[in-house]
């Protein structure tokens, strides 16, 4: 059967899918997957909100995998796309290929660290300070519980772990005994790993993806939320050693080194604590960053010592003795884990203190102290040497992906210059389903205390205007927080919540519950945040998402790019700047039944040149012009029904 059957009015999918309606950029990008596929090709495709992009890649992937006996990644940024995928979509592409008579297997598998490892569990039951510790009962549940599971990943264990727990009974690849071990059989990460090397269709993360370790066998990828991609490249391909992360190690250093009755241990921790505190704090201070007023801040690293201090090494040393020692007995494990962990700190300290082409390093002081940091500057190459040198067929794909320069800029960046690309229109009715409001005559923002009360008046007047749930998105935390403070005193008949104030899903769910609830939020609430309906109908971009240039990381950036004969403005800032934009614009309408506005407050949108990058990325939308106009929007005229 070929994919027009499978998409058509009458077609498997309409049989299986209740409601579901044929779209003609579906089926257009579901054409054009099953053709790279087919042809062994890369392919870029920017779907906006609506065409229904998951089904369109998955069923085109399932048939390819399927009809030739292979395997096909798909890697997500988000858990909440991966349990979309495993949860509603593959199911429902099963049901399909049922149709056709053809059987589909699909799996989900995360980072090994991501499971509950039976054995380590058993060997900290067995230490004494466990058995009778507070966390004994917990640890007795979760033992009764795995016997009976089926998966060990963090995300279905019957209660939420303490990470210092969670850490103890994780599985670490560095200590895996695999099938060697005694509690092999009972391994819950054994068990993810086959069901995914018998799938067809395995859904993994971006982290996974990019982290080196061994995935099964694949003979194409597919990578979804795309718009990820370089954010998480250069997250995973980077370098962080802090004081925070030093002391996390030595406290349990001589946790174990107490266990044991390792005196030397316990030495080892003591003095490797103390040098590697006054090593970053020293480091720290050399580039003016002297305490946790600095917290925000960092500067980039211009000289440095060219080795850590030997004491780390001693202690990295003295856990391998200390796990040598310890052979067969109940702490051997631990023991062996804390080795991995040290001596990953010593690679990661080596890697940030030798300087490196296309390299950004730095200082920052960050929550718990001082710490180093070390990212690539050319994720593009770092993917095309890794993730993209498989030689199979490979297909990206998100709802934002196109800045200026349509979709060339993005797969220069991205490692993939030669892709095929395809851009689809939402097929949402903008022109009467949104309309835009250009806020002008605000403070200028480098007036930070008039700008943030005239924030807060504006959002505070919107609000009153405005039917349904309102989103107000920002690119600082600082601004959000003043504008917070603010608001809680201004709003009184509705909840007004920030981002941090509770968990981001609680938040979310909590949003889309109270029905006309105002929420601040910065980063992650500009993208894949999906309230549909009344629950959110207006989002309000406080400024325009450009990157903070005062960051280390930037103008390691705007150096790099100079040096190749790039222009930063250009290049990456403006690029990167508009596909947020887009991103935030794109949390309103989320079906063909949504209503609603979107009001910058930035009026560079107006009065910079630059304003009409921005704009242009938009689908054509009503515009207005005033408070008046915006509250009239959502008055529905005789002619209307009232908006769902």
């Amino acid at each position: 059967m070929a994919l027009q059957e499978v998409f058509a009015a009458d077609g498997a999918l309409a049989r299986v899918l209740p409601g579901w309606e044929p779209r003609a950029a579906q089926e257009e990008m579901a054409r054009a997957v099953g053709l790279a596929l087919d042809r062994e090709e890369g392919l870029v495709v920017e779907a906006g909100t609506g065409v229904g992009k998951s089904l369109a890649y998955l069923i085109p992937a399932a048939l390819w995998a399927v009809r030739g006996a292979r395997r096909v990644l798909v890697s997500t940024h988000t858990r909440a796309l991966q349990e979309q995928l495993i949860g509603g979509d593959l199911p429902v592409v099963a049901r399909v290929l049922a149709e056709l008579g053809l059987p589909l297997k699909s799996a989900m598998l995360m980072g090994a660290d991501n499971y509950l490892c039976v054995q380590r569990l058993t060997n900290l039951r067995l230490r004494p300070d466990a058995a009778s510790g507070e966390w004994a009962e917990t640890l007795t549940r979760l033992d009764a519980w795995s016997r009976g599971a089926q998966s060990g990943h963090r995300s279905v264990l019957p209660e939420v772990l303490p990470q210092s727990l969670w850490e103890r009974v994780a599985r670490d690849t560095d200590v895996c005994l695999g099938p060697s071990g005694p509690a092999w059989e009972r391994c819950l990460w054994r068990r993810d790993r086959e069901r995914a090397e018998k799938a067809h269709i395995v859904v993994v993360n971006h982290a996974l993806l990019l982290s080196g370790a061994r995935l099964p066998p694949f003979d194409a990828l597919i990578i979804d939320e795309a718009h990820n991609l370089e954010e998480a490249a250069t997250s995973r391909y980077g370098s962080e050693a802090s004081l925070g992360r030093v002391v996390a190690l030595t406290d349990e250093a001589r946790l174990s080194a107490r266990l044991s009755g390792d005196a030397a241990l316990s030495a080892a921790a003591d003095a490797a604590e103390a040098a590697g505190a006054e090593f970053l704090r020293d480091l720290a201070q050399d580039h003016g960053l002297t305490g946790a007023e600095d917290e925000a801040s960092g500067r980039l690293l211009e000289s440095a010592p060219a080795s850590a201090p030997g004491a780390l090494l001693a202690l990295e040393l003295a856990l391998a003795a200390g796990a040598a020692a310890a052979e067969g007995r109940a702490w051997e494990a631990d023991l062996r884990s804390l080795h991995a962990r040290a001596a990953q700190l010593d690679a990661d300290l080596a890697a940030i203190l030798k300087p490196a082409p296309a390299t950004a390093r730095w200082v920052a002081w960050g929550r718990r102290g001082p710490e180093l940091r070390a990212a690539p500057l050319d994720v593009g190459r770092r993917l095309a040497e890794g993730v993209f040198s498989r030689g199979v067929p490979t297909v990206l794909t998100s709802a934002t992906l196109a800045s200026g320069d349509g979709l060339k800029g993005f797969k220069t960046r991205v490692g993939l210059p030669d892709a095929r690309e395809l851009a689809l229109d939402s097929p949402y009715d903008y022109r009467t389903q949104a309309a835009l409001w250009c806020v002008d005559g605000l403070p200028d923002p480098t007036d930070e205390a008039e700008h943030a009360k005239a924030v807060a008046a504006t959002c505070a007047e919107i609000v009153a205007r405005v039917p349904g749930g309102v989103f107000l998105l920002f690119s600082s935390w600082k601004l959000l927080k003043k504008v917070h403070a603010l608001l809680r005193r201004k709003i009184k008949n509705r909840p007004v919540w920030a981002q941090g104030t509770a968990g981001h899903e609680a938040l979310l769910e909590q949003f889309a519950e109270a029905g006309d609830a105002v929420l601040l939020g910065v980063d992650t609430f500009w993208q894949g945040v999906d309230v549909p309906g009344p629950a959110l109908s207006c989002v309000v971009l406080v400024k325009l998402p450009f990157s903070n240039v005062g960051s280390p990381l930037e103008e390691a950036r705007r150096r790099y790019l100079v040096e190749e004969g790039g222009d930063y403005f250009r290049d990456w800032s403006l690029p990167k700047a508009v596909m947020k934009f887009r991103q935030g614009f794109g949390r309103l309408i989320r079906s063909g039944r949504d209503r609603g506005a979107v009001v910058c407050l930035d009026s560079r949108l107006l009065r910079k040149g630059y304003g009409k990058a921005f704009l242009s990325s938009l689908p054509p939308c009503r515009r207005i012009e005033s408070l008046d106009e915006l509250a009239a929007f959502f008055t529905p005229r005789a002619d209307e029904t009232t908006p769902a």
